[in-house]
């Protein structure tokens, strides 16, 4: 397995192992990710990036912005992958699968370790969207435009949808 699929059993040394070559060598870590396996190793892992950027963000920001933030966090994550799915393949017939896709997703949220720190957290949104568009591309085999086409139309739509169901004032304070 080494450090191309994160596996709980194997501790936080595996975390630590898996968020690294996701975050600095993403291109190899995409490469020899399996595009099967199981929901529960990524989900894992994005849930573990997530309460580490729970936890520091309360420290920062406060308890309110850091449920907020999580809501719309936990909401992206509801609708992006399948959106995404959805793109690659009507756009563009991607011969990736839902389950290939969420894990795609789940491990760019290894960016969501450094969303907390102010200025910095667009930087790495924007990063985590890269890791989507890299892993589009071998999860979906797609050329690099239209990996990069469906991953902006999904990005959008999402947002799209998260405007429409919250509303603008929503969006900015969605629970607390």
């Amino acid at each position: 397995m080494g450090d191309a699929e994160f596996s709980f059993q194997q501790g936080p040394k595996a975390f630590v192992q898996v968020w690294r070559k996701v975050m600095l060598d993403s291109r190899g870590f995409y490469r020899d990710t399996p595009l099967s396996g199981g929901f529960e190793n990524p989900l894992i892992f994005l849930a573990l990036c997530v309460l580490v950027y729970f936890v520091l963000k309360v420290i920062v920001s406060g308890f309110a912005d850091a449920v907020n933030a999580l809501f719309l966090i936990a909401l992206t994550y509801v609708f992006g992958p399948g959106i995404l799915m959805l793109a690659c393949q009507f756009l563009f017939q991607g011969e990736g699968d839902y389950e290939g896709t969420f894990r795609v997703c789940a491990y760019a949220g290894a960016c969501h370790v450094l969303a907390w720190i102010p200025v910095l957290g667009l930087f790495a949104y924007l990063y985590g969207f890269y890791l989507i568009f890299l892993g589009t591309e071998k999860v979906h085999k797609l050329d690099t435009t239209k990996a990069a086409i469906a991953t902006l139309v999904a990005i959008l739509v999402t947002a799209a949808i998260l405007f429409f169901v919250l509303g603008e004032e929503r969006i900015r304070r969605p629970l607390l």
